[in-house]
């Protein structure tokens, strides 16, 4: 009987909490991660470069301040550390992402200072557009 009646309790927290975890594209069309105080989006050029932008809670570009950025590719052949360059508005990597069609893992970490405790962001790094709604599958807005 309690099963009966804690079910569909249990149904709706998990569906509440799988809503929660919605993946939302930044204005390049890159993963917008929730780095506190400001939005950093993870962005993948067509160089295959990574841009790390900031932005304040109305998407406007802000400037990093004092925020570390570090951003290591995870592919089969092995971790990658991606060297970054600090800009006005975040971070742009030196080199290229490893090149590779297969889908490999991304960390991101973000301090707010260089000692800092990081706030790490794991991203499965898709190149292919998504066929709903047009963005990379790494930041892909789509319910599926």
């Amino acid at each position: 009987m309690k099963t009966k009646i804690l079910l569909p309790w249990f149904l709706l927290a998990a569906t509440l909490a799988g809503a929660a975890e919605k993946i939302v594209a930044g204005p390049k069309g890159g993963r917008l991660l929730d780095s506190a105080p400001h939005r950093a989006e993870f962005f993948v050029t067509k160089d295959r470069k990574v841009e790390v932008t900031f932005y304040d809670a109305a998407l406007k570009p802000v400037a990093p301040g004092e925020r570390v950025v570090a951003v290591t590719a995870e592919p089969k052949s092995g971790r990658t550390p991606v060297a970054l360059t600090k800009t006005a508005t975040g971070f742009v990597s030196t080199v290229a992402l490893p090149a590779g069609d297969e889908a490999y893992r991304i960390v991101v970490q973000v301090r707010e200072k260089s000692d800092a405790r990081p706030q790490n962001f794991r991203i499965d790094l898709n190149l292919a557009p998504c066929g709903e709604c047009k963005y990379a599958e790494y930041a892909c807005t789509c319910a599926h």
